[in-house]
């Protein structure tokens, strides 16, 4: 049997939105590119995503990220990185949709109130 090679380390979110401040990795038209390079997207099948929402592999100085190009579009926009506990949702519920005015950030708790998976009450309302 052959050694198994070193699991490579992952990119905090305040990495990759660093890495975008700097121009390492770019937006354009709902595209991601490092330097001049289109990254491949593909979508994501994960549970707890919107379904089909692509993601694109971010490499960069010995780390990598898997992130949601909604996640990029955000940061691009919103000029932060995401908050902790925090996700993105897309107002007209398209994956594709990556424009900015589309994109909000919610709370992990209050993103499934969103879509109608969760029950609600009026206690439990969403807080914007």
């Amino acid at each position: 049997m052959g050694k198994r090679k070193p699991k490579t380390p992952t990119a905090t979110i305040e990495q990759v939105f660093d890495w975008l401040l700097h121009g390492v990795f770019t937006f354009d038209q709902g595209e991601v590119y490092k330097g001049d390079k289109l990254l491949a997207q593909r979508e994501n099948l994960r549970n707890r995503c919107e379904y089909g929402d692509p993601r694109v592999d971010l490499w960069h100085e010995g780390k990598r990220r898997s992130c949601h190009v909604s996640q990029i579009a955000w940061m691009i926009g919103a000029g932060q990185p995401i908050p902790k506990g925090f996700e993105i949702h897309h107002i007209d519920e398209d994956p594709y949709n990556n424009n900015f005015y589309n994109l909000v950030c919610v709370h992990s708790l209050d993103h499934p109130k969103l879509h109608g998976e969760a029950p609600t009450n009026d206690e439990d309302e969403i807080p914007f």
